[in-house]
């Protein structure tokens, strides 16, 4: 074998290792964000968030009603406990991972996250180099529907619906609280708007200032995300 050939060979086997070590390096990485499929909007439920991690455990301590102790390991050594007050009432077991707040580590959710139903975020704080609580303007528990936005790095939490309007508000995150910014009423049942005050099919209104967003009959006008919480069907 030439010499040429003899460097090239090692060369290509240097290459592959390095390779071989970096993939590795990834899946020790008990802080890797799980792959998470966005829709054509960017976004994504709480519901589309995998239930299993590689290298991070997660172990729920069920007290007399509900959860009270969240322990969670790295590789099999514990990283952190965390207590679960009894009134804020997780009683799912059910662990989501994914990356809450945009920063690119995982983040870990107990509980459905569905409205009327307590769920727990647990945040990976950066500065802080440990696991802590999340809270929701100021709250330590979660409830209503979460539609996750990477692109724009916030969070849409839909609160409440009924036949005539579904209220969302659009949050941001200060450090590891989720605070909330706007909140808009979506308008869908045209025999309510006379109450509301509008006289399009797809109506997004400002809920504190009471002022059209958007107005239209036509839903290409409706700006994302909207669209595709006003019409799914379409």
């Amino acid at each position: 074998m030439r010499t040429v050939d003899i460097f090239r060979h090692f060369g290509v086997l240097f290459v592959f290792s390095l390779m071989v070590i970096f993939a590795q390096a990834q899946e020790s990485n008990p802080l890797a964000v799980p792959a998470v499929t966005l829709d054509q909007y960017g976004t994504f439920m709480v519901a589309d968030c995998p239930t299993t991690h590689e290298t991070l455990e997660v172990k729920l301590h069920e007290g007399e009603y509900c959860i009270d102790k969240i322990q969670i390991y790295a590789e099999g050594m514990l990283m952190r406990s965390l207590p679960i007050r009894e009134e804020d009432a997780i009683t799912r077991n059910e662990v989501h991972f994914f990356d809450a707040n945009f920063d690119g580590n995982v983040d870990i959710l107990i509980g459905p996250g569905c409205n009327r139903e307590y769920s727990a975020l647990i945040l990976w704080d950066r500065e802080e180099n440990c696991w802590a609580r999340a809270t929701n303007d100021g709250f330590s528990v979660f409830n209503g529907d979460f539609f996750y936005d990477p692109n724009r790095m916030v969070v849409y939490r839909r609160t409440s619906s009924s036949a005539a309007e579904t209220t969302y508000t659009m949050m941001i995150w200060q450090g590891t609280d989720l605070q909330s910014e706007e909140t808009f009423l979506i308008i869908g049942d045209s025999s309510c708007y006379d109450n509301y005050h509008v006289t399009h099919r797809y109506t997004v209104r400002n809920y504190y200032s009471d002022e059209d967003v958007v107005s239209t009959d036509d839903p290409n006008e409706i700006f994302e995300p909207w669209d595709r919480w006003i019409n799914p069907d379409e």
